[in-house]
């Protein structure tokens, strides 16, 4: 970095009288500009301060420690120029005392101080992430139980359940909680915010579609596009009318925008969704006069118009009544999620006071009533106090902070106006940690010149010297940002004043230092193929001897030198990684690797499973089989082999080799310790008995690998910090971080480097690959069961119960198309930060599939205020980069394939752009045939013998090894009888929703009506009211919800117990209900071939009378019969019932006196 201050900075350290907002471009010494600021305050000759008069906010712990250490070393450097300055000798000692810590930190401090002020226990604490997610699990589990007790809020509940699809269990509604709890509390006032959610669905005097908050959203959205696509097809039009001889096209454009401004000037919705159905007519250009290459540009345009419309159309499928009708369904859905919020923010809330610690929202929230109050109508004393603490409050990462946390810095400094926010909205990235950077962009653009700037007000100077990068990296910046970045797509215009300078002059590589490959591929494996072209890239340029800078010379790129930059690491480091391996390159993952899949974590997983349960015979056998007990396979076989019954640990077990007696001793000693210790200390016992890190950090990459051990240890120790952990606790929490990234470690010496771009957000490096260009932006964001959105409140779904089909109401559409463009605008920023991480070299990757329609159709797109569209409507990163070296003279290879756009650019440094075509499989090398050798004799005989080799028993091979009588037609019931008798469970669900299945729903019936016959009292059942009376005990007993019970009809059963059978059943003769049974049957009964076969038969019988004289079989069916189709489906079951026979004769050594079926629609018996 320069030693003297650019004409920007020095502004930046000495401009005072109000508010000042520094827009602080990457590399352009943001923190360089803090600390002089600082420093400049210090040797005030008027009126010098001291460092603790400062409040200094950072983004990361991190951050604070480095910007501290960074103010000790410009202070030791000034008191080494000055030692007689006593003043700043002292500031050292006050260093220690200043306040530079995370926003939460400061909240924490404070609330410390003033706890009395707020209602806060003073003694309380900060919950970390682990702990506060296992309070919300247990607080919502209770609210899901009462949710379904009757009250005044159950049909609001109700509606929400039903409306939202979330199946038939309501897994997915503490998930919708958490997401409106956590978007209310980013609001200044969470509950004003669910209160303004319940006024837009009300609709108060709204009697058009356009007039609801999302309507005139979504037509806004349409009448900006429609104004650029109007421009561009009227300059199509101009274009054909002077070419001539295009007479009709000119026509049909001419009628197309007719069309589109007639849409355009639509004033209701009703308006727009009689006239959007646009008519796009046949567009020919005949004879040969035209212009081939504007016809190609006037279909590119017309096809790319007639898409977006399409798409944006669809908002507009209903007319206004429709759409109205759809809001007013939801409201009851959404007075359903807002009151589980509130009734969760106030358990939750409860629950943390009890403990008395807060979790980093109720810091934000808490500090807020400190400073303004609970109804935020100005400052309070404590405020004015605070404020009148700090001579200037100093916010770093500005562009990352959400609207409670600049409320606070904006009480902080609302008396002295001595707030300085340093930022860069283009490096905006963190909108999942609900960072808002229109907070930013808002005072960017009200914010006056500081040159201009009167006292008092707010004023923005813009750092853009960039002193990391060359000059030939910054011209490509520039280049690419210049002609996609606006402030429709990343939130401002990259103008003059925005776009990067060279800080400081640095040596020439004398090449290209911007490099674009387009690789074109044909079939799935992109990545794999992208990876590998990286890898040779990077190869050859670490054997030519390509340079890079140090200082004011050249020197050869090493390994470390490089970096390799995804999007998705997740989905697309094992190639690149792979790659490397295969080029012979070394390379470390760093924020790609999941810390609990390394291989030494992930053993030391397994044996903490093996301690909680030896049984587990995957865990067991990936700890035998590794580094740390050394079992081979051969060991493993011949073990198993020696006892073939049981477990694997059983087996282990009757081994007397020394491996497994080693093992053994120590896994006893291990599980004795697992009883009686803390989790941590199990750990340090693990590590300490088995030396499992020393064992992997004696392998390659050992480093690495003992930092991960120390990771999980860490992670461990987090985890237990609240409370004692079990280890079963532990292990569970493990497998709820399974989907999520744990960031391993990694040692990047002598390796390449592969990280995520938010991962190296604040980083440098000398070369960058930049590859996955092409990988599409994620909508997952958009497609959630329920959206939120600051301005637009709740989208929910509408359900059309009578054709039984779910869609989005406009609500759910316009949040969805909001999230989609700041989404868009946020990957334009992520492309931002990705290059501007490189110093010397940037090369960019990206992949192809149908490389000459895609480029063409970019290409004649580009044509004045086409560019603008194409930004807007970018799935990739590669769409804006393409769009940048299509532009410029040296994409000679890209128009060769797709022709030229209209305008090219001659930038100050040139690109190196390449068309590429990856290379296939590799075809079979030509190598001498040999003279064919003649076979034995008798060998051909005996290999046709071998191959024509028939298993004797191959139908039993084919056949499964148990059988229910569902399989010979009967219930689901039959196939819950399995080995270990246990019930088949659907996946994990908080609670089952009976209302979920409607009542005439057959299934849902006859699991009812088999309920009641199974738990009811038959003795108790001698009329209609007796029936009515147990059901109403089951139901009080839970044996029964009301909507089972009610599915039951009591005149049914107790025609059924007026029958002989039914009252010898209510006498209290001998039988038996829900038997289960499970007997060997002869395998000839279920296949041809599997005679002398035993197969596992399996069932459930719904009841049976056990008399001296026989057993009579019954079997309840509930389906909907008439006489005319009784026999018909009566022979259905024939086998059925005769397998219940055959088992319970077989069980019982009985015989069988009758066969019965009783169909309850008809009250009647049907004898087999």
């Amino acid at each position: 970095m320069a030693e003297q201050l650019t004409q920007q900075q020095s502004m930046a350290v000495h401009d005072r009288g109000g508010k000042l907002l520094v827009s602080a471009a990457a590399g352009s010494g943001k923190t360089r500009v803090l600390v002089e600021r600082l420093l400049d305050y210090l040797t005030d000759p008027a009126d010098p301060a001291d460092l603790d008069e400062f409040l200094i906010i950072t983004y990361t712990k991190a951050a604070a420690m480095e910007l501290r250490g960074k103010i000790a070393g410009r202070l030791t450097e000034r008191i080494a120029r000055e030692p007689e300055n006593k003043h700043l000798q002292q500031q050292l000692q006050r260093l220690f005392l200043t306040q530079i810590s995370t926003v939460h930190g400061f909240c924490s401090a404070v609330l410390k101080e003033y706890a009395y002020r707020v209602d806060l226990s003073p003694d309380f604490r900060v919950a970390d992430e682990t702990e506060c997610a296992d309070l919300r699990t247990a607080v919502l589990k209770d609210l899901m139980d009462r949710a379904y007790v009757d009250g005044e809020e159950t049909a609001n509940f109700r509606d929400f359940v039903d409306s939202q699809g979330v199946g038939r269990s309501d897994s997915a509604i503490p998930a919708i909680v958490e997401k409106v709890y956590d978007a209310a509390r980013c609001h200044l006032d969470p509950q004003r915010w669910l209160d303004s959610c319940l006024s837009h669905v009300e609709l108060e005097g709204v009697t058009d579609a356009a007039q609801s908050i999302w309507g005139k959203y979504l037509m806004e959205q349409l009448f900006s596009w429609l104004d650029l696509q109007i421009d561009a097809l009227r300059l199509c039009q101009t274009r054909l009318e002077q070419g001539g001889g295009a007479e009709k096209p000119a026509a049909n454009i001419a009628q197309l925008v007719k069309q589109l401004e007639f849409l355009r000037v639509s004033a209701t919705w009703d308006e727009v969704y009689t006239r959007k159905d646009v008519s796009f007519g046949t567009l020919r250009f005949s004879g040969k006069t035209y212009d081939p290459a504007l016809a190609d540009q006037v279909k590119a345009v017309r096809e790319a118009c007639k898409k977006g419309l399409e798409q944006r159309t669809r908002w507009f499928a209903n007319d206004s009544a429709q759409v109205l009708a759809d809001l007013r369904a939801s409201a009851g859905a959404a007075r359903g999620i807002i009151c589980l919020v509130r009734q969760f923010e106030a358990d939750f809330s409860r629950l943390k006071r009890a403990r008395r610690i807060l979790d980093f929202s109720d810091l934000e929230h808490s500090t807020l009533d400190l400073l303004l109050g609970k109804s935020r109508t100005g400052l309070t004393a404590a405020a004015r106090e605070l404020g009148g603490r700090y001579r200037e409050v100093m916010v770093d990462e500005y562009q990352d902070s959400n609207a409670v946390q600049d409320a606070i810095f904006t009480a902080l400094t609302q008396q002295k106006q001595n707030c300085f926010m340093v930022g860069d909205v283009k490096q905006s990235i963190y909108r999942f940690r609900l960072a808002d950077p229109q907070i930013f962009l808002e005072k960017y653009g009200s914010y006056a010149p500081a040159e201009a700037a009167r006292p008092g007000q707010g004023r923005k100077i813009l750092l853009s010297s960039n002193f990391r990068s060359g000059g030939e990296v910054i011209s490509g910046i520039n280049d690419v940002f210049a002609a996609c970045m606006s402030v429709r797509v990343g939130g401002l215009t990259y103008g003059p004043e925005e776009a990067l300078r060279e800080g400081a002059p640095h040596t020439p590589l004398g090449e290209a230092a911007t490099e674009l490959y387009v690789l074109e591929v044909t079939d799935g494996d992109a990545y794999d193929k992208e990876a590998a072209f990286t890898a040779g890239k990077i190869r050859e340029m670490l054997a030519s001897g390509a340079t890079v800078r140090q200082e004011d010379t050249l020197r050869p790129v090493t390994p470390e030198d490089i970096v390799i930059l995804l999007r998705s690491p997740g989905t697309m480091a094992d190639a690149f990684r792979a790659a490397l391996e295969a080029e012979g390159i070394r390379c470390a993952l760093d924020g790609g690797a999941n810390l609990l899949e390394t291989p030494e974590v992930s053993t030391l997983i397994a044996l903490l499973q093996v301690v909680a349960n030896p049984r587990q015979d995957i865990p067991l056998l990936a700890v035998l089989a590794s580094p740390v007990f050394g079992f081979t396979a051969d060991d493993l076989a011949a073990f198993r082999a020696a006892c073939k019954k049981g477990t694997v640990y059983d087996a282990l077990c009757c081994s007397t080799g020394e491996k497994a007696a080693y093992f053994l001793e120590t896994l006893a000693v291990l599980r004795r310790k697992a009883r009686l210790e803390p989790l941590t200390q199990l750990l340090q016992a693990c590590l300490g008995l088995t030396r499992l890190d020393s064992i992997y950090g004696a392998m390659p990459g050992g480093k690495a690998r003992k930092e991960n051990l120390q990771l999980f240890f860490q992670l461990a120790v987090d985890y237990e910090k609240s409370s004692l952990r079990t280890l079963s606790q532990f292990l569970e929490h493990l497998q709820t971080l399974g989907g999520s990234q744990v960031a391993a470690s990694g040692s990047s010496a002598g390796c390449v480097t592969i990280m995520s771009i938010h991962k190296s957000k604040g980083l440098e490096f000398p070369v960058v690959f930049l590859c996955g260009l092409s990988h599409r932006f994620n909508p997952s964001d958009r497609q959630e069961q329920v959206l939120c959105d600051k301005d637009l409140g709740l989208g929910l779904a509408v359900a059309d119960n009578v054709h039984r089909l779910r869609y989005s109401a406009i609500s759910k559409q316009a949040i969805a198309a909001s999230i989609k463009a700041e989404s868009v605008s946020e990957e334009m920023r992520i492309l931002y930060v990705a290059m501007t991480r490189a110093k010397d070299r940037l090369v960019m990757t990206c992949t192809l599939k149908n490389p000459e329609k895609k480029l063409t159709q970019l290409a004649n797109r580009l044509i004045p205020g086409g560019q603008t569209l194409v930004n807007m409507e970018a799935d990739c990163h590669a769409d804006w980069v393409l769009a940048a070296a299509i532009q410029r003279v040296e994409a000679g290879e890209l128009h060769a394939l797709a022709g030229r756009p209209e305008r090219l650019l001659t930038g100050s440094c040139p690109w190196k752009i390449r068309l590429i075509e990856t290379a296939p499989v590799a075809a079979p090398t030509d190598a001498p045939v040999q003279e064919r050798q003649p076979f034995p004799e008798g060998a051909v005989d005996a290999l046709r013998a071998g191959l024509s080799f028939r298993y004797a028993h191959e139908a039993a091979t084919r056949a499964p090894s148990k059988q229910t009588a569902t399989g010979r037609k009967g219930r689901e019931l039959d196939e819950e009888v399995q080995e270990d008798t246990q019930p088949r469970r659907e996946a994990p669900a908080w609670r089952k929703p009976s209302f979920r299945q409607p009542a005439g729903l057959p299934a849902a019936r006859g699991s009812a009506v088999h309920s009641a016959m199974q738990f009811i009292c038959y003795d108790a059942c001698a009329d209609e009211a007796g029936v009515r009376r147990e059901l109403a005990r089951l139901t009080q007993a839970g044996l029964l919800t009301p909507d089972q019970a009610a599915m039951v009809s009591p005149a049914q059963l107790a025609a059924f117990f007026a029958t002989p059978i039914g009252r010898k059943l209510a006498e209290g003769a001998e039988h038996i209900r829900e038997f289960k049974f499970s007997i060997l049957d002869d395998g000839g009964k279920y296949g041809q071939g599997l005679e002398g076969e035993q197969v596992l038969l399996q069932g459930v019988v719904d009841c049976a009378l056990l008399e001296r004289d026989g057993i009579t079989v019954l079997d309840f069916k509930t389906d909907r019969v008439t006489e005319q189709t009784l026999p018909q489906t009566a022979a259905r079951y024939r086998l059925q019932l005769e397998t219940y026979a055959e088992a319970l004769t077989r069980i019982f050594q009985q015989p069988i006196k009758g066969k019965y079926l009783y169909f309850f629609h008809l009250n009647q018996f049907y004898r087999l």
